[in-house]
């Protein structure tokens, strides 16, 4: 609206209750003003320190700087692959196989610790033929161990990084361990009928025991978040005032028995943690799998989504 413009209500329409807005509102929009007539840099400031809302799809290990990655795994005593360019948390020094060397050295060879940040970030990433933006920022998350233990020191990164951008909230998404439950499915094996194959997966002890390890898991993980940033304490940090949800991660890329029981654990976990607000389907949309097994997926969901 241009400077100076007011708007009048229409004849037989009340007048807006903003037509007097509060003192700080006005500040507001006298600094927007400014900002907008001083230039670029002006109004970034402005905006930078606005309220933001929230943050609903953030894959968290994906959200985590590549820098965090490596130094966790020279305190985990990985190894790294320089061929490969990725971390291999399955062996540990001394005794790293031929053509690895211990991930706590990388500080001294800036070069590979160069090269890695760039194999497991799209920093720099310029897309080429037979390796586009989507392949590369995939193909990050084979080059690093998803280690649960770090959990909550990932989601005390993300948390104050949003808070240092005034965001509000935060829906993680995260897959957790799964083992038990894929097992069953492949011991099972695939049932179009869904709803018996869903009475089979509950019916054994063990669904409900991975429902519970993962509602403990995501629950250690915010504890140590809340230790990590002092919650509720008089020196908390800023990332406190960030809430943090859950969303539970299907794989899209496997078997059809073991796509149904993982959606029926994220339906269970979310009915039994509030924390959980939501499940979502990750991986490369177009994949085979997933583009073969499209419509039985939404099939699934959508028999899962009446029943919960």
């Amino acid at each position: 609206r241009p400077r100076g413009t007011v708007r009048l209500p229409q004849r037989g329409r009340p007048a807006l209750a903003a037509s007097n807005p509060p003192a700080s509102e006005l500040r507001a929009a006298h600094a927007f003003s400014e900002a907008r007539h001083e230039g670029p840099a002006a109004l970034r400031a402005f905006l930078y320190r606005m309220p933001k809302g929230a943050d609903l799809h953030m894959h968290l290990s994906g959200a985590v700087y590549a820098e965090t990655f490596l130094r966790e795994a020279g305190e985990d005593h990985d190894c790294v692959n320089a061929a490969q360019l990725s971390i291999d948390d399955l062996h540990h020094t001394p005794g790293c196989p031929a053509g690895e060397s211990p991930a706590i050295a990388l500080p001294a060879d800036q070069d590979l610790y160069d090269k890695l940040i760039d194999a497991l970030s799209m920093r720099a990433f310029v897309p080429v033929t037979g390796d586009s933006g989507p392949d590369h920022f995939f193909d990050t998350f084979a080059r690093f161990g998803d280690d649960n233990r770090f959990t909550g020191e990932w989601i005390d990164e993300v948390a104050s990084r949003a808070a240092a951008q005034n965001e509000q909230y935060l829906e993680l998404m995260q897959t957790g361990n799964y083992a038990a439950v894929r097992a069953l499915a492949d011991k099972l094996g695939w049932d179009p009928d869904l709803a018996a194959f869903r009475s089979h997966l509950l019916a054994d002890p063990g669904f409900h025991q991975n429902v519970a390890n993962l509602t403990s898991e995501f629950a250690t993980a915010l504890e140590q978040r809340n230790r990590t940033e002092h919650c509720g304490q008089p020196d908390a940090a800023p990332a406190c005032r960030v809430t943090v949800r859950f969303l539970y991660q299907v794989k899209r890329e496997e078997p059809p028995q073991e796509v149904f029981a993982q959606a029926l654990l994220g339906f269970e976990l979310a009915a039994a943690d509030p924390d959980v607000v939501g499940i979502n389907l990750v991986q490369p949309e177009d994949s085979y799998l997933a583009m073969r097994d499209y419509r039985l997926q939404m099939h699934m969901f959508d028999y899962l989504h009446g029943l919960y």
